[in-house]
């Protein structure tokens, strides 16, 4: 087994080494704590569907399902995506999945439609869709793994708003698709950020999924008004803004408050462009959502998701030993 490195406060070091160090630690004492099964056929199957655009979210899921689907003796089908894909692409490999046989299959869809449709078809076929970061429990889906995007909304709004000292222009980068998560998190910081008197919501701006694009968007934004803090509702919204603020060396100034956890984000962070990240544990979620999907199989039911909480990371805490576990989900 691989043991944790404890955690210490340490130099400035960049995010990228410590990852690397982490890795080499990892390949030099990794071995095999169980022997395996005589027969590969007498393990049940779970298929995964990954997530789209998730990045090392996706990758965090993917870990804490292939550790949960060790430890209950079913063997983990990850079906991965292209960079590339979206919301057709992703069910399309969900239905192909159910045509070659699951015991369940387990998916963090990217739109209402692909949970409702996948559930539909997995209903007729008998196989349980455990959701994973959504909480609408449709036609087919037996279990839901989810966190409270609203609650994490208020959460980065009072991160941003306390950053500011309770005064300030702000503005939301968003995205320019229709998710539904995305639609709960502005509504749940505009809830807070709206209530507090010297607080003042600029028109904000959406961009797509590529950061060359959510930079031109933060730039036209910090281009036509005075903005003392950006709220980016995703990971690449953060990063054109962080970059964009950086150009104008106006790190420090303007406070950037967003969601993930992405490796690029935490280098960020170390140096001060981004200020706050609100991340959930994508470890728990997949362990979780192979956990559900085992009592499912095995008669239990059901009628709400399992809500995580989100936890608030900064250049301060993001070495705590506790963090590390939700930062660095690979290390053991």
């Amino acid at each position: 087994m691989i043991k944790r490195i404890t955690s210490i406060r340490l130099p400035h070091v960049p995010i990228v080494c410590f990852i690397a160090v982490l890795l080499s630690l990892m390949f030099l004492t990794s071995c095999s704590s169980e022997p395996p099964l005589d027969e590969e056929s007498e393990l049940r199957h779970i298929a995964l569907v990954a997530p789209v655009h998730a990045e090392e979210q996706g990758d965090a899921i993917r870990l804490g399902a292939e550790a949960a689907a060790k430890e209950y003796r079913f063997e983990l089908d990850y079906i991965a995506l292209e960079p590339s894909d979206d919301e057709a692409e992703q069910l399309q490999v969900s239905l192909q999945a159910l045509e070659r046989g699951t015991s369940a299959i387990l998916v963090d869809p990217a739109s209402e439609a692909v949970l409702k449709d996948l559930g539909v078809k997995a209903s007729a076929a008998g196989i349980p869709v455990i959701a994973l970061n959504d909480a609408r429990m449709n036609t087919g889906v037996m279990a839901a793994i989810a966190i409270n995007n609203e609650a994490a909304g208020r959460q980065a709004g009072q991160q941003l708003a306390d950053l500011l000292g309770g005064a300030g222009i702000v503005a939301i980068l968003r995205s320019d698709r229709e998710d539904p998560d995305l639609i709960a998190r502005e509504e749940g910081a505009k809830q807070v950020l709206s209530n507090i008197s010297g607080i003042q919501i600029a028109d904000g701006a959406a961009c797509g999924k590529r950061e060359d694009a959510c930079w031109q968007a933060a730039k036209q934004l910090l281009d036509r008004d005075a903005i003392d803090g950006i709220l980016a509702l995703d990971i690449q919204a953060s990063l054109g803004a962080a970059k964009e603020v950086a150009r104008r060396k106006e790190q420090g100034r303007i406070k950037i408050v967003t969601f993930g956890s992405d490796l690029e984000q935490l280098q960020l962070l170390q140096d001060g462009v981004i200020h706050k990240l609100v991340v959930q544990n994508g470890f728990s979620t997949g362990y979780l959502g192979v956990e559900q999907a085992v009592k499912v199989l095995d008669g239990s039911r059901y009628d709400k998701p399992i809500v995580l909480e989100t936890k608030v990371i900064d250049a301060d805490n993001m070495f705590w030993m506790d963090n590390q576990k939700v930062l660095f989900p690979f290390v053991k």
